[in-house]
């Protein structure tokens, strides 16, 4: 029996010897026929007794049998032949080194639709058989290193290149209760390495997955950031440790927590850089996409500075924007899917969880913002430096609070407290803001564009308080200046307020060289014609030019003085003499004359038409009564004029003394 042992050994020795010769000439001659590709090996050896397959330098090419599609340099495989009989398939290892792969796209074609087409089944009214297998598969030492994956998305000029792949599975099983892990790293063609490694229970379909990304430049994602932004360059690293657990039975139930740290970033748009900072570390709790719950441990953000820069048509923040592109290109699919209806869709849709957000901790240390305006007759430059913010426990579930500190231009500083609702912003907002010691040459662009008046000097501090209620606006402001100068008024520009600016800050001053001013705003934020900084300043333009035009007013309020009766002074037309209210009036008048000798005040008598000659000598009498009055008050004479103006012909009009005041400055 011996001899027929050896003959069947002999026999399996020559089939061994020659199958791999006689499988590599077939695939080279009938690989066309099998796939619809050519296909090409140098090499493949099997040896029955060892149940070992070797492959070597197989490549599957594209459509036009020229480019190569995939291929590999060696792939080895281990079959224990002898669990065949008992429904196992029992692989010993896998070892595929060198595989490299080129998957282009062309809207929703991709170069390997052919190989799908050709094996679909052309029966596609053929049931599926659902019977569940009784064979047992077994996997282990699962190996694929230095793979290469070329991926371009041709419509869209983009794509992703992997250099470096590299996969490690242990072992699993299906149709069996073992469980299974497995490792998996990725090099980027442009810096970064990925490293993922987990495992899973096949009996409950329970996972944990370890995630590791480490200097992963945002370089790589150019060709996807451009359907996004249009920026000329983009650096900084991605380091990233994540860990998610979950059943794959329904993935988006995964909990997901680590940390993400992006540092070193600068994007450089079109006009310059735009923003960029140190660091940013965010510390995550617990991510459930089902849930849409995202609670967040802490983010930190370190050497933030931020441009936006303004010009007529465009801010270099619109220049980052795609241009809208004509829409209504028809895309060829391979695979034609039948579409779902409206109505189908609408009942399958679930309705959308709202988002569930809470960040423990907020640290931006050490920012700056600078905003540049080149639409203003002067270029605008106004840096914020040292900025510092914080914030604890933001939530959407309710109130908020926040601190803000920052430096301003010549040394000023600003103070923030705000406490509001992030979701219905317009529901509940309360803020608390001071600035105080602004250099005031750095608002001078502005003035100049709204008054016509350049700033040469100036201390300004501003405290104010905003809230806002269902939609409507409720805002105090209280400025306080000192030592404001301006130039003269600027001949070139068409100012959009008129206000003779030098006159009013003139008059508003104290003794002390301060301005005070209080400034209250009103209105509602869903008005489409409301915007904020237009009613600040037609609020703050009206003052000034009230107080520009009535200056005795100003002074007198200054002086304690009611300015309800610096209007006019009632007279009767039979009046023969000065009555105590009139008097009153006069002094107060004398007084504000009296404290600045800048101001001229002018009181115009208007008295009913009449040709009765003797009206006429009583008008001119109780001028003189008014001079005299004024003269032994001590004032100046020419600082009070007293006239007589146009006669009344409405009977309806009163008679009296129109006042009006006027500041001798040079505007």
């Amino acid at each position: 029996m011996l001899w027929v042992v050896g003959i069947v050994l002999a026999l399996l020795l020559v089939v061994s010897l020659l199958a791999g010769p006689i499988a590599k000439g077939y695939i080279n001659g009938h690989g066309e026929e099998l796939t619809g590709r050519k296909v090409v090996v140098d090499h493949v050896g099997i040896n029955l007794f060892s149940g070992n397959v070797c492959v070597r330098d197989l490549e599957v090419y594209e459509d036009n049998g020229e480019d190569v599609f995939v291929g590999f340099d060696t792939l080895d495989v281990s079959v224990r032949l002898l669990k065949i009989p008992f429904k196992t398939l029992h692989f010993g290892h896998i070892t595929l080194a060198g595989l490299h792969a080129n998957v282009v796209q062309e809207g929703q074609r991709f170069n390997f639709s052919s190989l799908l087409e050709h094996f679909a089944s052309d029966d596609s009214t053929a049931e599926k058989d659902t019977t569940p297998s009784d064979w047992t598969m077994k996997f282990y030492n699962i190996r694929i290193s230095h793979a290469r994956l070329n991926y371009d998305d041709m419509l869209n000029h983009k794509g992703m290149h992997l250099p470096d792949i590299n996969l490690r599975v242990p072992g699993f099983v299906l149709g069996g209760e073992e469980g299974s892990e497995g490792g998996l790293t990725i090099g980027f063609e442009k810096g970064g390495h990925l490293s993922v490694d987990g495992n899973i229970d096949t009996k409950t379909n329970n996972y944990h997955v370890d995630v590791t990304l480490k200097d992963f430049t945002l370089e790589n994602l150019d060709s996807y950031l451009a359907d996004m932004l249009r920026y000329e360059d983009l650096d900084g690293k991605v380091d990233a440790n994540l860990t998610a657990d979950g059943n794959t039975n329904d993935i988006l139930k995964s909990r997901i927590g680590g940390t993400v740290a992006v540092k070193d970033v600068e994007l450089t748009g079109a006009k310059g850089p735009v923003a960029g900072f140190n660091a940013l570390t965010v510390k995550i709790s617990d991510i459930n996409l089902y849930d849409n719950k995202y609670d967040i441990a802490e983010v930190r953000l370190s050497g933030l500075n931020a441009v936006y820069a303004q010009w007529k048509d465009y801010s270099n923040i619109s220049l980052l924007l795609p241009k809208k592109e004509q829409q209504g290109v028809t895309l060829q699919s391979g695979i034609e899917e039948e579409a779902e209806s409206e109505e189908q869709k609408a009942e399958s849709k679930e309705p959308a969880k709202p988002m569930k957000l809470h960040v423990g901790t907020i640290r931006i240390e050490d920012a700056a913002v600078t905003y540049d305006d080149y639409t203003l007759p002067d270029d605008f430059h106004f840096p914020v430096t040292g900025i510092n913010i914080s914030a604890d426990d933001l939530t959407t579930a309710g109130g908020n609070n926040a601190q803000v500190r920052a430096t301003l231009p010549g040394g000023g500083h600003l103070m923030v407290r705000w406490k509001g609702d992030i979701v219905n912003v317009k529901n509940y907002q309360d803020l608390f803001l001071t600035i105080k010691g602004l250099d005031m040459k750095q608002l001078s662009p502005w003035a100049v564009a709204y008054t016509g008046y350049p700033i040469e000097d100036g201390i300004f501090g501003l405290t104010t308080s905003l809230s806002i209620a269902n939609s409507n606006l409720d805002n105090h402001n209280k400025i306080d200046i000192f030592k404001a100068k301006v130039g003269k008024r600027r001949k070139d520009i068409d100012a959009e307020v008129k206000i003779p600016l030098k006159t009013a800050l003139y008059i508003l001053k104290d003794k002390d060289d301060k301005i005070l001013i209080e400034m209250p705003v009103k209105g509602n934020v869903d008005n489409p014609e409301f915007n904020y900084m237009k009613v600040v300043w037609k609020t703050l333009g009206n003052l000034l030019i009230k107080v520009a035009t009535s200056p005795a007013r100003a002074l007198g309020s200054a002086l304690g003085i009611s300015s309800d009766e610096l209007e006019f002074i009632a007279v009767e037309p039979e009046q023969h003499s000065l009555t105590s209210e009139q008097y009153h009036i006069l002094s107060d008048l004398s007084t504000i004359s009296m404290s600045d000798q800048k101001v001229t005040i002018t009181l115009t008598l208007h008295m009913p038409a009449s040709d009765d000659e003797e009206a006429a000598k009583r008008a001119e009498w109780l001028n003189e009564q008014v001079r005299r009055y004024i003269a032994e008050q001590g004032v100046p004479e020419g600082r009070i004029v007293v006239t007589t103006g146009e006669a009344l012909t409405d009977p309806k009009a009163k008679a009296g003394y129109a006042i009006t005041s006027e500041m001798n400055i040079e505007d």
